[in-house]
């Protein structure tokens, strides 16, 4: 009796194509194969240049930085780089003082203090005047006060008014000049009663005892006295309105500055 192989079936090909697909080993990844024959053509090529190769290690880290993790280091690096540069540039990274003020500023006084400074800088102190006091005050005669002093002033240094002064005969507020006289009537007191009447010191009504004057005349030289200063003699008169030559005759002996 013959026997025959046994016949394979189509079937029996297939599962045993599944069976030894299960036995052989899984196919290695390519892009890992590609990274690694690359890293050891860079190894070698360098290892030709330099005559060492480069640590397989440090070739595997630079190769396996993914797209995302470059960019990202990238953007640090440019960000970092700018900062620096901000950080360095003209006029920054430095505080910023206030500049003092030298010795060759103008400095500026208080409108409300004005001194008398000479080209060397230096203050200077007006001249002492010297005044002629006569009248109703403790001690008559010449007195010396600082330049500026007031009328007040003047009369303070002489000893003050008397009980029988007439204050309204003189203008204390008035700014003293240089060799003037200053006489102060007692109450009553004629123009004439103590010889010429000082036309600094009289008062309007006392004015009116002259010649040829009213009381509109009195007034504007009382006025004009007021605001201009002290006359300087009788000639000075003639300033003030309806006073002239004529009338300034009239009171030769009679009134003095």
């Amino acid at each position: 009796m013959s026997t025959f192989p046994p016949q394979r079936l189509p079937d029996d090909d297939a599962l045993d194509r599944a069976r030894d697909a299960q036995r052989e080993p899984p196919q290695p990844d390519l892009l890992r194969q590609w990274r690694e024959s690359a890293a050891r053509a860079a190894g070698r090529a360098y290892e030709a240049a330099y005559g060492r190769e480069i640590p397989e290690t440090s070739a595997t880290v630079r190769w396996t930085l993914s797209p995302r993790v470059a960019a990202t280091v990238a953007v640090v690096l440019v960000a970092v780089g700018a900062v620096a540069w901000w950080l360095a540039g003209p006029g920054r990274g430095a505080p910023v003082g206030l500049d003092a003020p030298s010795a060759s500023d103008p400095v500026t006084a208080d409108p409300g203090h004005q001194l008398n400074v000479t080209s060397e800088g230096t203050e200077t102190v007006p001249p002492a005047v010297i005044v002629h006091v006569s009248g109703a005050v403790a001690e008559p005669g010449l007195v010396e006060v600082p330049g500026g002093s007031r009328v007040a002033d003047v009369i303070a240094s002489a000893g003050g008014l008397l009980a029988a002064a007439d204050q309204a005969g003189v203008n204390l507020a008035r700014e003293a000049v240089d060799g003037e006289h200053v006489h102060v009537p007692t109450a009553g007191e004629q123009a004439d009663a103590t010889g010429p009447l000082s036309v600094n010191a009289a008062s309007a009504a006392q004015l009116e005892e002259l010649p040829g004057v009213g009381p509109v005349i009195a007034e504007r030289i009382v006025a004009d006295r007021d605001a201009h200063g002290p006359f300087t003699s009788l000639d000075d008169l003639q300033r003030v309105s309806g006073v002239g030559p004529a009338l300034v005759a009239q009171w030769e002996g009679l009134a003095q500055v």
